[in-house]
């Protein structure tokens, strides 16, 4: 009896997104700057909407009359934000994520996972927010050494509590679902709602706390007439 093979149909996948894994694998560190320098210019500009603090319009000798430069003009800090995404962000994690998975590399145990996760949380994951909010300082006018370490140490631990959860999480997904090549992009994407998410707080807790004086001033000023 003959017998008849099946062609089984192959999985089709996204021709933008073929073409961007084609990418990551011939040029991986300009593929995963490109990206990461993108995503920093979109989600600066993002959160600076969510948050209600975007950046005052241009004056008509400012303009030049294209949409897209002067969109960039208008947000120049999320081009600065941007630069830093191509030219430290991506590279960094780049590095740091080979040498986790150079570290962890042929281990599949649930014991290897879960070390790789605590290796993220304690070691990487820390260094790239450091390096984010030392930029982000620098971005925002800070010149000096110890203006950048205070604005460090009045973020990090806001920032690592909500970093540590996402990133356990994201590490897991990782670990289950995604090839090792297209890590970067993904972490970037993770880094890049959790910048906007903190923008987007640092921004509220910033007019709670103007208003809060300003009530303040006014009950001290009334109680000044009073007396």
């Amino acid at each position: 009896m003959a017998t008849v093979a099946v062609a089984t149909p192959s999985k089709q996948i996204n021709p933008l997104l073929a073409t961007y894994l084609q990418s990551l694998a011939t040029r991986p560190m300009l593929t995963k700057s490109l990206t990461s320098g993108s995503l920093s210019i979109l989600s600066e500009i993002i959160a600076g909407h969510v948050s209600g603090s975007t950046p005052p319009p241009l004056s008509a000798k400012e303009r030049t009359g294209i949409l897209p430069i002067d969109i960039l003009k208008k947000n120049h800090k999320a081009l600065k934000l941007g630069l830093y995404g191509f030219f430290v962000s991506a590279p960094l994690g780049h590095t740091l994520l080979a040498i986790l998975q150079k570290a962890f590399a042929g281990k599949t145990s649930a014991r290897a996972k879960l070390g790789m996760i605590l290796a993220s949380n304690l070691f990487i994951s820390p260094i790239q927010q450091s390096v984010y909010i030392a930029a982000m300082a620098i971005i925002n006018g800070a010149t000096t050494p110890q203006a950048i370490f205070n604005a460090w140490k009045m973020s990090i631990w806001r920032v690592m509590k909500l970093s540590w959860v996402v990133s356990t999480i994201s590490m897991a997904i990782a670990q289950r679902f995604l090839a090792p090549e297209i890590w970067v992009p993904f972490f970037t994407v993770k880094k890049r709602a959790i910048a906007a998410r903190a923008k987007s707080q640092a921004a509220k807790d910033a007019a709670e706390s103007l208003r809060q004086k300003a009530e303040q001033e006014l009950k001290g000023g009334s109680n000044e007439k009073q007396a």
